[in-house]
């Protein structure tokens, strides 16, 4: 494999000592940072990690002046820096896969877990939704620690990054979309990029294996025109499923989180001034049009289906928990932009609410 990659230009050079001493870098200052501080300043945990990858970048202007005059062995440096890639890689999925068995990974306090869901932010999310379930934690802690071992022996090499390029792919995901920190996200690119390298470098034997090996046949459809329709119905069908289906977001305009600013409960004016009134302060107006009124606090709750007929501005919503709550709401929804009003009548009671909705 390494002998049909002899590397020739210095572009490549650079790229793979780049790559090696960036990996290598980040991963001891990531383990440098949080096991290694007790005994070596932070500042020169960061300074040899920046050290690693300029070292990395200055040898590959050595190694190519040095392959110019053929005073080296350009195919062994080369094994020597994929060997280095190979070993930060596994030694820092490892690392990952062992904290999330001794549960330091995922950890989320007690407090914040009873704190309303919107409250969170992505990062928070993320790590509260994955550390509920410690035998999921410890399936993906497992893989990494299985990939990251076949990793570093040249006969499961490529098993073994096959094994944590699903699992890198899906950390750099995560850490993009949910706004995990910029220098999460860099480290779990760099980490994804070089497995990606070392994956190029069983190109020939990937694409033989994935694309041209076709021995068994496996459908006994022979006209091509006929086929390839059944292989493209599988995009087709459920595209066409839910073009026809309905849509759950019947009322766009009117979908939010409401707060209430005006209420008047009987033709009387009352407002909750403090956390013992049990007067209502939130609307929902949600998807599949669920609603729900909140009476100052999260616990006082009630859940419903609305049915609005917006020309005629009539609402009504039919209460399906808690299931004491059996009287409907029937009135009247008046929108104008992000306010709204509602006049209508709860069991025996009247009720006049002017809302200000906060967000989407």
């Amino acid at each position: 494999m390494l002998k049909s990659m002899k590397t020739k230009t210095l572009i490549q050079k650079l790229l793979i000592c780049f790559l090696s001493g960036f990996v290598c870098g980040a991963t001891f200052l990531r383990i440098g940072n949080k096991f290694l501080t007790a005994f070596i300043p932070l500042k020169i945990v960061i300074a040899l990690a920046i050290l690693i990858l300029v070292i990395s970048i200055v040898f590959a202007f050595i190694w190519h002046w040095k392959d110019k005059q053929n005073k080296i062995n350009s195919i062994s440096t080369m094994a020597f820096w994929i060997g280095v890639m190979r070993y930060s890689i596994a030694l820092d999925l490892s690392m990952f896969g062992f904290q999330k068995l001794f549960h330091l990974q995922f950890l989320t306090p007690l407090g914040m877990l009873d704190e309303p869901f919107s409250s969170f932010s992505g990062e928070w999310l993320t790590w509260s939704y994955f550390g509920h379930s410690y035998p999921f934690i410890c399936v993906i802690g497992s893989l990494q620690i299985i990939g990251s071992f076949l990793l570093v022996f040249n006969r499961t090499r490529l098993f073994g990054l096959m094994v944590i390029m699903p699992i890198l792919t899906n950390i750099v995901f995560i850490d993009y979309f949910y706004g995990l920190a910029p220098g999460v996200l860099v480290h779990a690119l760099s980490m994804l990029i070089s497995a990606i390298y070392l994956l190029l470098l069983d190109y020939d034997r990937l694409v033989i294996f994935f694309l041209q090996y076709a021995d068994v046949e496996t459908s006994s459809v022979s006209n091509k025109v006929l086929k390839n329709s059944i292989r493209f119905s599988i995009l087709f069908i459920p595209l066409l499923l839910i073009a026809t289906s309905k849509s759950p977001n019947e009322h766009p305009q009117l979908k939010g989180k409401y707060s209430v600013t005006k209420m008047k409960v009987n033709g009387k004016e009352m407002l909750a001034t403090n956390c013992a009134d049990s007067l209502l302060t939130v609307v929902y107006f949600d998807l599949a049009n669920e609603s729900v009124f909140e009476f100052n606090h999260l616990k006082r709750r009630m859940f419903g289906i609305y049915d609005l007929d917006a020309a005629q501005e009539h609402i009504s919503i039919n209460w399906h928990y808690p299931p004491t709550a059996k009287e409907k709401f029937i009135g009247l929804l008046k929108q104008i932009e992000n306010k709204v009003e509602l006049n209508g009548i709860i069991g025996k009671d009247s009720l006049q609410v002017q809302l200000l909705k906060v967000y989407e």
